[in-house]
């Protein structure tokens, strides 16, 4: 214990320091760069959409030379853990106790958890900016201003998609959050319509910045790829409907088409019934890939579909245009918006409507190309850096 208060002391002066002398230098020179605290929780756990988003984002953010970005995860690092799955931007600021090589103990825990709070509160942040729906306890026990992003209002739409857990934790949550937010970034215009339907809030501190699109790993080698197929890229859950997708397959297949479906993404909650499905004829079903093995199943798709019922964004629609792949999508939520002119669409209850979208792309070579040449066009929209500039925009202007 004693060498956990010699460290965290020692953390703390270095912090108290620094702001010290942060402070002389905005008086000396009358500038201030913006101090923005960031919550990257989703930085614990294998990256997925709001992962990436939060990744892409800060790695902009981090170019602006008037910016400072200080981190906020877990308090501390023991030898179990936790360890970051992304590089972490090298002028950002990584705030956590390095308790390695020490003993795991109770105390030192609740200690460091209360030395936390003054280490943000020393370093006072002019906001704190949460990219997943809403802040951590001791995040926002020190925030002076805050913004938060709302990727989907699923869990008001479609309640019974989601695992009860999540749900009310949302629901426990989002009232408060939404209400102590001095503004509220939405990553599409339909998820900043539904936040405005289900909640009273001022629709002027609600924004709708579309997220950009990453740069694409390079491929890599991935055995067993069927010469031929059909790609679906998401976590399996209810509210990825892929049982219409894997329905509308096996008519496809009996209508003659001799390729595969491929399918790429880990079994989630709610899924008992359709994981026997992956195995039925024709299927492929790939676990959780990273982005290089990734990138190859993409390359070698003959269409790319996204039968999902909600979407606040829906990444994996813009990754398969940026891979040359024609594209259909559900005609739900954000996913028109996110695709424009560039997909073709179907109702996702209807099985059917699909089943024709698919014999068009698989059999018609000129819709493909013209599918294809309005893919590159749609994802050239989407990019980091004007995501990057319009957030920070709002985040200066809540600083004020």
């Amino acid at each position: 214990m004693l060498r956990t208060l010699a460290i965290v002391l020692h953390t703390l002066r270095q912090a108290l320091a620094q702001r010290l002398r942060a402070a002389w230098r905005a008086a000396a020179r009358r500038e201030r760069k913006l101090r923005i605290g960031v919550d990257i929780r989703p930085f614990y756990e294998p990256l997925t959409g709001v992962g990436w988003y939060l990744y892409f984002l800060l790695h902009e953010m981090a170019k602006h030379d008037d910016v400072e970005l200080y981190l906020f995860g877990d308090a501390r690092v023991t030898d179990l853990g936790p360890s970051l799955h992304v590089a972490i931007p090298l002028n950002a600021r990584l705030c956590t106790f390095d308790l390695r090589g020490l003993p795991p103990s109770r105390l030192s825990r609740a200690f460091t958890a209360a030395a936390y709070v003054v280490w943000m509160k020393l370093i006072d942040p002019d906001v704190m900016f949460g990219a997943n729906y809403f802040l951590p306890r001791l995040h926002g026990a020190i925030a002076r201003r805050r913004v938060v992003t709302v990727h989907d209002l699923t869990y008001k739409r479609f309640p019974e998609l989601l695992q009860k857990e999540t749900l009310d934790n949302l629901e426990a949550q989002m009232p408060r959050e939404l209400s102590r937010a001095d503004a509220i970034i939405c990553v599409s215009e339909s998820t900043r319509h539904d936040l405005l339907a289900f909640y009273d809030v001022d629709p002027g501190r609600v924004f709708a910045i579309h997220s950009g699109l990453g740069t694409s790993a390079s491929p890599a080698p991935i055995e067993n790829l069927p010469p031929r197929y059909l790609l679906f890229v998401s976590t399996i859950e209810p509210r990825k409907n892929l049982g219409v997708l894997l329905d509308a397959f096996a008519k496809l297949r009996r209508g003659g088409y001799d390729g595969s479906l491929v399918i790429v993404g880990k079994v989630g909650w709610k899924s008992k019934e359709i994981a026997p499905r992956l195995r039925e004829p024709g299927i492929v079903h790939l676990d959780y890939l990273d982005a290089a093995r990734l990138a190859t199943v993409y390359q070698r798709a003959e269409a790319f579909v996204f039968p999902s019922i909600y979407e606040g964004f829906g990444f994996p629609l813009l990754e398969a245009m940026k891979f040359g792949v024609p594209a259909i999508a559900a005609r739900s939520s954000s996913l028109p918006e996110v695709g424009g002119d560039a997909a073709l669409y179907f109702d996702p209850q209807n099985v059917d409507e699909l089943v024709v979208q698919l014999r068009r792309v698989t059999s018609d070579t000129a819709l493909r190309e013209e599918l294809v040449a309005r893919g590159h066009a749609q994802v050239a929209k989407f990019r980091w850096d004007v995501c990057a500039e319009q957030t920070l925009a709002v985040l200066r202007r809540v600083a004020g």
